[in-house]
C-alpha cells in the first residue's frame, strides 16, 4: 500500500450515487497532474487528501492511482491553503482574496480564520460584512465535514453488510 498527499485541482468526473471519483491532483516532485481514482464522496476543488492506494496502468487512461483509503486533511502549505480558500468552498473568498488573505497570514491563515477570524479585518479590502460571511460559511464547512464523514462510514457498513449477504 503506498501513501500520496495531494491537492485536487480537478474533479473530472463524479458519481454521486456510489461516490466513484476520478481526480487530477497536484503531488510534490510530480511535474505533470497525477490522476487518483476511488469512491471518494465530495472532494472538492482546493481539497487536500492523504491517500493510501497503489498504482495502476489503466490502458485507455494511462497511469493512474487506484485509491483504498482516504482522508481529508486541511493543507499544510501556503499554496494549498491559497487553493483551498480560492475553491469557492468558503463563502466571501474567491482567488483574489484568499491570495491576499495568504499573503498576510501565511501557514497561519487557516488558525486565524479558525480562533481569530476578526484579525481578517487587517486584510486590504475586507470588511464586517465578509468578514461574517467567513465566520459563518466556515463554520457550515465544519458542520458539513462531520456530515459527510458520518455519511461516509454509513456507506462503508452498507457496502460491508451487502458484501456479507453475497
Amino acid at each position: 500500500m503506498e501513501h500520496l498527499r495531494c491537492v485536487v485541482e480537478r474533479i473530472t468526473y463524479q458519481n454521486a450515487d456510489n461516490g466513484y471519483t476520478v481526480l487530477k491532483c497536484a503531488v510534490k516532485n510530480y511535474s505533470d497532474l497525477v490522476t487518483v481514482v476511488g469512491t471518494m464522496l465530495d472532494t472538492h476543488v482546493g481539497s487536500v487528501l492523504s491517500l493510501e492506494g497503489m498504482w495502476k496502468m489503466d490502458a485507455k487512461y494511462g497511469r493512474q492511482f487506484l485509491v483504498e483509503k482516504f482522508e481529508e486533511t486541511l493543507p499544510a502549505t501556503v499554496y494549498g491553503i491559497e487553493k483551498y480558500l480560492g475553491s469557492g468552498l468558503v463563502k466571501g473568498v474567491g482567488p483574489k482574496f484568499a491570495k491576499r488573505i495568504v499573503e498576510k497570514f501565511g501557514k497561519d491563515t487557516l488558525d486565524v480564520i479558525e480562533e481569530t477570524p476578526d484579525e481578517l479585518l487587517k486584510v486590504s479590502g475586507i470588511g464586517k460584512v465578509r468578514v461574517d460571511r467567513i465566520k459563518t460559511s466556515w463554520q457550515e464547512q465544519k458542520e458539513q465535514q462531520a456530515k459527510d464523514r458520518k455519511r461516509k462510514n454509513d456507506l462503508k457498513k452498507s457496502q460491508k453488510q451487502r458484501q456479507h449477504h453475497t
